[in-house]
């Protein structure tokens, strides 16, 4: 049972980094995929298409570590994917689908949002005592 469990966890996390990739990379993510069929290049919500595709890839990614990962995956690490995969997608937005006011705001505050977090998260390992 073990090993089906862990089979089907890395399927799914397979296909949520492949799907994610594919949203984020293909030019043209509106064709293949029905639910997006109404959806306009060059707006908005294809720019947060994109972007939410990240935590796709993030979420499938942290999935498959989990899996073959003996540790314990820190939450400092995990928000730290999340950010950088959305950042990606965001980026892959607006070269794909053009600069909007929003986009560009939003990826301000992601990218101020990571460095951020890419700080916090330094000073916690550096305050870890390893004196045993």
């Amino acid at each position: 049972m073990k090993i089906i469990i862990r089979g089907y966890l890395l399927f799914i996390g397979i296909f949520a980094i492949v799907m994610g990739l594919w949203a984020m990379l293909a030019p043209d993510f509106v064709s293949w995929y029905p639910a997006f069929e109404s959806v306009e290049r060059k707006t908005p919500l294809a720019n947060f298409i994109r972007t939410m595709s990240g935590v796709f890839v993030a979420s499938g990614y942290i999935l498959i570590r989990f899996i073959f990962s003996s540790s314990k995956v820190q939450l400092g690490t995990v928000l730290i994917y999340l950010c950088i995969f959305m950042l990606l997608g965001k980026f892959c937005g607006l070269y794909y689908e053009g600069f909007h006011t929003h986009d560009i705001i939003a990826t301000i505050f992601g990218v101020l949002l990571l460095i951020c977090l890419l700080a916090v998260h330094r000073q916690r390992k550096n305050e870890l005592n390893y004196d045993l």
